[in-house]
């Protein structure tokens, strides 16, 4: 019996384990979103500076 208690035991450490990766998961899938939101702002930014640019050139 000491056998399957020690592979319950173990099991319940790597259910624990699998938990805590899919956390880990679902938090790191949320910063990547963030960052690509963030990535989007600035190219939208840098997309306008160079609509400006080109404006001023042909206006000169």
């Amino acid at each position: 019996m000491e056998l399957i208690e020690r592979l319950e035991a173990r099991f319940d450490e790597l259910m624990e384990r699998v938990r805590q990766l899919e956390e880990d998961n679902r938090t790191l899938a949320a910063q990547v979103e963030a960052e690509a939101g963030k990535r989007k702002v600035i190219q939208d930014r840098i997309e306008a500076l160079l609509v400006k640019a080109q404006a001023s050139i042909n206006g000169q």
